[in-house]
This record gives structure tokens, C-alpha cells and sequence, in this order.
């Protein structure tokens, strides 16, 4: 899995012996986050990669549209760890997708 922010890092980094592309959502300029950054990127990555969305996923709608933008997989932490309890809340985000 390679990881890449925007357009440029996506662009330098295509090549035949990376099979998986993850883009992380957050903005390492200022640290804000958008998930915008996979819908707009997703466009750009070949067919036969694997496509991971990263970051500033809080909702199981925002999975369902991932998904059906193209991705495999998603990164999905600090949502997670500002819960009491991370492991209940990760299997109730998953039970509502």
C-alpha cells in the first residue's frame, strides 16, 4: 500500500511494482481533512489497483459512496479512538454500512 496526499504524489508514485494506492484524506499543511481528496484522485488511478480511502471517514453513507466511487478499502482510525469503547463502536459503524 502506497500512500499519497494529492495529484503530484499520486502521479509520481504509478508504477508496476505497486499494486495498492492509499490516499489519505488529511491535509499535511494544516491537518484538515476531507474526503473529497478520494473522490477527486480516484479518477486518476488505473483500473488494476487496489484503491484505499484514508482518513475522514465518520459515517457509514460516506463507505457506501467510497465504495461505489471505486474503492476496496478504507482507513478509518480516529473515528474509532475518541469512543469509551472502539472495538463496540467499529462493529456498530460496520453493522449500519
Amino acid at each position: 500500500l502506497l500512500e499519497v496526499h494529492n495529484l503530484e504524489e499520486l502521479e509520481r508514485s504509478l508504477d508496476e511494482n505497486v499494486d495498492a494506492i492509499g490516499i489519505n484524506n488529511r491535509n499535511l499543511a494544516d491537518f484538515t481533512v476531507s474526503v473529497d481528496t478520494s473522490f477527486s484522485l480516484i479518477k486518476s488511478i488505473p483500473e488494476e489497483f487496489l484503491k484505499v480511502s484514508e482518513s475522514a471517514i465518520s459515517n457509514p453513507e460516506t463507505i457506501r459512496q467510497l465504495k461505489e466511487a471505486g474503492f476496496n478499502g478504507f482507513l478509518i482510525g480516529e473515528n474509532f479512538m475518541k469512543e469509551a469503547d472502539p472495538g463496540m463502536a467499529m462493529k456498530e459503524f460496520v453493522g449500519k454500512i
